[in-house]
């Protein structure tokens, strides 16, 4: 058996009844290092002085490694004579697999070692001087010849004279010139001439290319097929292809997704019928939607340090109308906190994030010895701008509460916001790259229907990088501010606290916050939250977590942060990661251990 090592050799495997002790040692670690290559019985072929890329497509190519891969497979004997014949045949195949690199004339000692049933075959190579490129000639030819697109590529081929041939780099060229041409709707384009000439006496080569784009196309008509039983009209906004345009992949591709992210269908083909075009070289278009079920339903239970037992209830109507409105319901009852909201959504404009909202949403809380009770109603504006969610927005919230020993409060509120968001992860359930912001203001005046007179900013950033194979590194910050006339008629709502699973692990859910005299809890003006954690994957599904955190809320701009540290473990599932933390406060007096149990989704 042989195991191919990262130096360029390959090593086989003494048999174990053939050696001592010490010397097994030694050859096992040796296996064990290069276990990722192929095993063969009776033969090992060193090939030395190469590098690593050379090396492989030699390794992949030579032909006594093929032959003893045939025999291996085939459980059969080798033969000494085709042993020696392929070991001969050798620098044959190795200087076949170093043309594609630019090498050219190596020079090449083998030695074939051993007898039956088991040979060294050493190939030591000198690579020799490289052949460069000394001429790149690009030409385009036909109606496309001062195509923009097309003259950019032979402006800037990548292959640049006095550089070494490479020949993946030509096929490169070759497949980008056509595949550029294709997207600008030359779709007949082929090479008239393709040569890459090579004078191995000289090291060098020309490369020689011509393009013949052939005539251009143009979008035809377009017609919609779906089974959602949408509107023509609808879905004709989000169609990038205009009849009588030049044929463009890309918007083919634009079209396709945008039809997608509607989420009417499960299924979106754009079909362009090239076969139909006329002498116009019109080609139409036939679009192909194949809708997802009319409502999805979710449900689920669950625990979390901060909420306690909690359920989930939901529906979605994804197209109530031919217009495309949908309507989604969710409730998600707690011990701590429950909410339920009503969304009804109206798409307009171009774009699949484009639409009018209609909410109206249920909040109840305690926590911390404050009770809160408020319902509210808002109509918004979500529109995709550069990858980002802009949301003009505008609530009335009613909102009833009880502070710590004081009287029940009822509280109006008529707030006109906008808040910029965005989410670029790769990953929406366990990213390991990306990042999320959100960017918020708000506010009421007594001119305007409230009882407060109030402007706040929120910003919220959160982060993850991957660390190595198996590690990830998660940020998060929030910061918040409040400008206001009388804090006492703010509703709970409406100020900051800290603490808790989301916040400072170490701390009680909502915690942290300016308290009166008695010490009761009763919010602040100004917030402050940071988090570094470190995630590493141990066995499977399980993960360990290192975090620090720190924040707080204040009456003054210069937060007082508290700080908490800990460890954690982490359970993937498809749905998300089941988290268990335990987090140490730094705050004098406070309990050494602090639990948090919850479910991690996303950033």
């Amino acid at each position: 058996m042989r195991a191919r090592c990262g130096h360029g050799g390959v090593r086989r495997r003494v048999p174990i009844r053939c050696i001592g002790m010490s010397f097994r040692l030694v050859a096992l670690l040796s296996f064990a290092l290069c276990a990722s290559a192929p095993a063969f019985a009776g033969i090992d072929v060193r090939v030395r002085g190469l590098g690593s890329e050379e090396a492989d497509n030699v390794y992949a190519q030579i032909g006594i490694l093929n032959y003893a891969r045939k025999t291996d497979a085939g459980k059969a004997d080798y033969d000494p004579a085709e042993v020696q014949r392929r070991f001969e045949q050798g620098p044959a195949d190795i200087r076949k697999a170093l043309q594609p690199f630019g090498w050219y004339a190596p020079a090449i000692k083998s030695e074939l070692r051993g007898a039956k049933p088991d040979w060294t075959a050493v190939y030591t190579v000198d690579a020799g001087a490289p052949v460069k490129l000394a001429t790149v000639d690009l030409r385009i030819d036909g109606e496309g010849r001062d195509n923009p697109a097309l003259a950019a590529i032979v402006r800037a081929p990548r292959l640049r004279p006095g550089d070494r041939l490479k020949h993946a780099e030509y096929e490169g060229l070759k497949s980008r010139l056509l595949q550029v041409a294709n997207g600008q709707g030359y779709l007949d384009a082929s090479f008239s001439r393709h040569e890459l000439r090579v004078d191995v006496d000289a090291g060098s080569a020309a490369v020689l290319l011509t393009l013949d784009t052939g005539p251009r196309y143009y979008f035809g008509e377009v017609s919609i097929d779906d089974d959602a039983g949408l509107d023509d009209a609808l879905l004709r906004r989000y169609v990038t292809l205009v009849p009588g345009e030049p044929f463009d992949q890309s918007k083919i591709l634009s079209t396709q997704f945008a039809l997608t992210d509607l989420d009417y269908f499960r299924l979106v083909e754009v079909e362009p019928q090239k076969s139909r075009a006329g002498p116009d070289r019109r080609i139409p278009v036939l679009i192909h939607g194949r809708a997802k079920p009319p409502r999805a339903y979710k449900f689920g239970l669950g625990y979390g340090t901060d909420t306690g037992p909690r359920a989930l209830a939901g529906v979605e109507f994804r197209r109530l109308n031919a217009e495309g409105h949908k309507l989604r319901i969710e409730l998600r009852p707690s011990q701590n906190i429950s909410t339920g909201i009503a969304e009804y959504r109206i798409p307009v404009g171009h774009s699949p994030g484009d639409s009018v909202s209609f909410t109206a949403e249920g909040l109840k809380q305690n926590f911390q010895g404050i009770r809160e009770d408020l319902y509210s109603f808002g109509v918004s504006y979500n529109r995709q701008v550069w990858n980002w969610e802009r949301r003009p927005y505008l609530v009335y919230t009613n909102d009833t509460y009880s502070l710590p020993r004081e009287a029940q409060t009822n509280s109006k509120l008529l707030t006109p916001g906008l808040s910029l968001s965005r989410t670029d992860i790769d990953d929406p359930i366990y990213p390991r790259s990306g990042w999320f912001a959100l960017f918020d203001v708000h506010g009421g005046t007594h001119e305007l229907l409230s009882d407060s007179n109030f402007v706040q900013g929120l910003v919220r950033l959160r982060g993850v990088l991957p660390l190595a194979p198996h590690w990830r590194l998660l940020a998060r910050f929030e910061e918040g501010g409040t400008i206001l006339s009388d804090f006492g008629h703010l509703p709970p709502s409406q100020r900051f606290f800290a603490g808790g699973d989301e916040s400072v692990r170490g701390y009680a859910f909502r915690s942290l916050a300016p308290r009166d005299a008695y010490g009761n809890i009763f919010g602040g003006k100004y917030l402050t939250t940071g988090s570094v954690e470190t995630d590493v994957d141990v066995y499977r599904n399980y993960g360990l977590a290192l975090f620090g955190d720190a924040g707080g809320a204040d009456d003054t701009v210069g937060v007082r942060l508290h700080y908490g540290a800990g460890i954690g473990l982490r359970y993937r599932l498809p749905f998300g990661a089941v988290a268990l933390d335990l987090a140490h406060p730094f705050d004098q007096g406070a309990s050494p251990v602090h639990v948090h149990i919850g479910v991690r989704v996303g950033l």
